[in-house]
């Protein structure tokens, strides 16, 4: 029993991290210090690296289109979507040109763009709510795609999202 274990521990190691040379399992990598997977990562002719990070919760998914342009980082885009019980739908998309990464930048411009959509819809629905309420319900759906994938509580959500982050 004991050696199976460890020829499914050595074969789990090697498709992670192989020796050089070896390719690698092609799925989304966690980054803990950004809290988000990262994914698509590939490197123009130019030698400019690009990948895609996605952060999640429950409700929401957030998509950052990241490009590294010599020894600057920059935002390409951020896309947000939503869960309609299925799969994912795109619910705001903006583009940005040369404009720096920074977390409180993504942060911002992903609790606007929550903001706006919730506007939306409330109007679609006749309905409204104070603008601090609303302001109140977009950085916490936004907050909540900031935790940690290590945290105890985490493997519910992942479950769900994963077949997408495959997609990805």
């Amino acid at each position: 029993m004991a050696s199976l274990s460890k020829a499914i521990n050595k074969n789990f190691f090697e498709s992670v991290l192989p020796t050089f040379g070896n390719p690698r399992v092609s799925l989304p990598t966690w980054d803990n210090s950004q809290r988000m997977f990262i994914s698509k990562e590939y490197e123009s002719a130019k030698g400019n690296r690009y990948y895609d990070g996605i952060r999640f919760s429950d409700r929401i998914v957030i998509v950052e289109h990241v490009g590294l342009y010599h020894t600057w980082t920059y935002i390409d885009g951020i896309e947000l979507y939503a869960f309609n019980g299925k799969k994912l739908e795109l619910i705001q998309k903006r583009e940005y040109d040369k404009v720096f990464r920074s977390e409180s930048f993504v942060r911002s411009e992903s609790e606007s763009m929550v903001r706006d959509y919730l506007a939306g819809m409330l109007k679609m629905n006749n309905a409204s709510i104070s603008e601090d309420e609303l302001a109140q319900e977009a950085k916490s759906l936004v907050d909540d795609c900031y935790k940690s994938f290590l945290d105890d509580d985490f493997n519910n959500r992942f479950i769900q999202i994963l077949p997408t982050l495959k997609l990805q």
